[in-house]
């Protein structure tokens, strides 16, 4: 998985007065969870544009004064109205320890029914998964090549060595469905086949 490096400082006062103070002067409060104890900290908001903005999973190595760690974002709190990020959870990164986090889904190839006049659709652009740090990738590929109008891929369709996934199994993560010019196109073939026939007999 991807990497990037953070520093962080740590928190004293824990209250939301001193969060709503951190957040007038740019800094988002955090706290990593997971680990022997829970890690509070502040650090630039700033600094993690290049990650909340993309659906790649990073590991995060962390360094809060000295107390150096990796971890991966669990969960992002938003203002409802200013869309400020306003608050990060992690979760630490422990050698022989599981973990869930989400990943995101990659579709590679193109579908036999979108070439037929189907319509992609995601239901899911990341799915919640359980392992060892060590399991972790970069996200779920799937090739939707040989789908067909109708065809759908789900959740226990899916595999990924060392990880197991763990939303409902017949939960769909993407389908070819019918788009009325497929609609369309399929009602020209079954008439040309019946002039067909009709030419025969």
């Amino acid at each position: 998985m991807k990497s990037i490096e953070l520093s962080g400082s740590k928190r004293v006062s824990l209250g939301k007065k001193d969060s709503k103070n951190l957040r007038r002067e740019g800094k988002v409060p955090c706290v990593v969870y997971g680990g022997k104890e829970n890690v509070h900290f502040t650090t630039e908001s700033i600094s993690f544009k290049n990650i909340i903005y993309t659906p790649e999973v990073f590991v995060i190595k962390l360094d809060v004064e000295g107390n150096k760690l990796d971890a991966v974002i669990q969960d992002m709190q938003f203002h409802p109205v200013t869309d400020e990020l306003i608050h990060v959870d992690l979760v630490q990164l422990i050698d022989g320890k599981p973990l869930t986090v989400n990943l995101p889904i990659n579709l590679t190839g193109s579908a036999k029914g979108v070439k037929k006049g189907g319509k992609l659709r995601l239901n899911k652009r990341n799915v919640k998964v359980k392992g060892l740090p060590t399991a972790l990738v970069d996200n779920i590929t799937i090739d939707i090549t040989n789908l067909k109008i109708g065809d759908s891929v789900r959740i226990k369709e899916l595999a990924q060595e060392g990880l197991t996934f763990t939303e409902a199994p017949n939960d769909v993560v993407v389908a070819v469905k019918t788009s009325r010019k497929a609609a369309a196109q399929s009602g020209n073939d079954d008439d040309d086949e019946e002039e067909e026939a009709a030419t025969e007999a």
